[in-house]
């Protein structure tokens, strides 16, 4: 971004432009010939270059005094921002079809939205069935982690026939025990109901009260499922989530509880997580200035010689 310092000095260009186009009044000259009339215009073009150069040394003397510079604008953002770990249920129920094109694919779809709105948190990404692991450790990395969320496919987990919230959860707090971060955060997605693990879900969620680590859960499903049979198609209640279970984790967590049953729900439930979530985040605004009034005012004092030779010592010895 260029600017001037000081553009009041502008105001002077104005004079100096009306004294170059202002027309000198020397009085009628009698003369007995054209010839002496054809000299003065000769002479006139000559110093009209010393005139020029000395009025343009004036202009970018007035240039010079406005003080034109370049700033650079940077900032120092400290990054204080909340240490998230996303645990996801990757076990085969979450193929199910009551979202578009299924469960795991829309909560790929809205977990890469809720990331890319948190560019100062870490995030790690946990993925469990019945047993769970760290995909992505902790990491300011979010290109890599939503790489890493669009490949995600029930086949990362060998055990996908089963649910092991108490691991999912267990395994996320071990990403975040040890961090020094103001606010950790567990988001725990499933959508069923826990089944299998060494550690039960409760005991993880008073283990995560204990480091003061809150944990959102969200329950995914529609209310109502879609069961084809050679009658046709028919829908029945779904009951393959564990709602109370996920509700008792939150309230132990000092968390809160959501309910997923379609996608524009799903997306409203992550951005009410964003808005829940928030730190202030400082930040330190620098200005970079470069000068430029030493490149216009050697300019001028150069054009200001060349003026005055030019009009008061060339043109008078050279006719």
């Amino acid at each position: 971004m260029y600017k001037f310092q000081s553009p009041y000095f502008l105001l002077m260009i104005l004079p100096v432009i009306y004294l170059f186009f202002r027309k000198e009044n020397k009085g009628a000259i009698k003369v007995a010939s054209v010839k002496p009339i054809q000299k003065m215009v000769k002479k006139s073009r000559k110093d009209l270059i010393g005139r020029l150069s000395i009025y343009t040394s004036l202009i970018l003397m007035c240039i010079a005094l406005g003080r034109p510079q370049s700033v650079k604008q940077s900032r120092n953002i400290e990054r204080e921002g909340i240490d998230i770990v996303i645990s996801l249920d990757l076990s085969q129920s979450m193929l199910q079809d009551d979202f578009s094109p299924n469960r795991l694919e829309a909560a790929k779809r809205v977990i890469e939205g809720f990331v890319k709105k948190r560019p100062d948190d870490r995030i790690a990404l946990v993925v469990f069935g019945g047993e769970a692991y760290t995909k992505v450790p902790l990491s300011y990395d979010h290109r890599m982690l939503g790489e890493t969320i669009k490949k995600l496919g029930v086949e990362d987990i060998t055990s996908n026939d089963r649910t092991a919230i108490g691991m999912g959860i267990g395994v996320a707090l071990n990403r975040v025990k040890t961090s020094e971060s103001k606010s950790k955060v567990v988001i725990l997605l499933t959508d069923g109901e826990n089944n299998s693990g060494v550690m039960s879900p409760m005991a993880a969620a008073n283990i995560a009260r204990e480091l003061g680590i809150k944990v959102y859960t969200v329950g995914i499903g529609a209310r109502e499922l879609k069961v084809r049979s050679i009658f046709g198609t028919r829908k029945i209640k779904n009951t393959e989530l564990d709602e109370n279970l996920l509700e008792e984790i939150a309230k132990t967590t000092e968390g809160r509880y959501f309910r997923a049953v379609d996608e524009r729900e799903f997306g409203e439930i992550f951005t009410e997580i964003d808005r829940l979530e928030k730190v202030k985040i400082e930040a330190k605004t620098y200005y970079e200035r470069t000068e430029y009034f030493g490149v216009f005012l050697r300019a001028a004092l150069i054009l200001l010689l060349i003026g005055l030779i030019c009009r008061y010592i060339l043109f008078i010895r050279i006719p």
